[in-house]
């Protein structure tokens, strides 16, 4: 069994190494995004960015993953979850996976956030406020606000 266990431990990637989810939570009546502002403890400090996590389990999907960091993240639920786009492993980066989670509802009984890091704040924004914090460099321009875009753009 030790064996077995070792060996189980030796297949799971490395954090810098595994794959990631990013979901968007959006509401199609207030063309809104949720966004979170997370207290990042390797950096010490605060970002506002996505609903997010790191595949390290082994036995489920890429979807059933991010439906569980919706779960354990901001305690949502979405009935319609849509697969966006994915990213290759490009210079050393992590294949990415990014959804849309439309019209999300608060579950009654979320599970537990295994994270260390912990949620400061969240709120809805629709396309312009995004765009805002986009200039204001309160979100960082990368991949994600890209996607992020996309989504804006497929609901108008």
């Amino acid at each position: 069994m030790l064996e077995t266990l070792q060996t189980k431990l030796q297949e799971i990637p490395s954090r810098k190494d595994r794959e990631v989810v990013i979901i968007y939570p959006f509401n199609t009546e207030t063309k809104e995004i949720f966004l979170i502002q997370e207290y990042i403890h390797s950096y010490a400090r605060k970002f506002w960015k996505f609903v997010s996590g790191g595949v390290d389990k082994l036995d489920k999907d890429i979807l059933t993953h991010a439906i569980e960091e919706l779960a354990e993240e901001v305690s949502m639920e979405s009935s319609n979850f849509y697969h966006l786009y994915s990213s290759e492993r490009v210079f050393g980066n992590r294949p990415i996976h990014y959804f849309i989670a439309e019209n999300p509802v608060i579950m009654e009984n979320p599970p537990e956030n295994p994270d260390e890091d912990y949620i400061t704040d969240a709120k809805w924004v629709n396309e312009t406020e995004f765009q805002k914090m986009l200039d204001a460099k309160e979100l960082q321009w990368d991949q994600g606000t890209m996607c992020a875009l996309q989504v804006f753009r497929r609901y108008r």
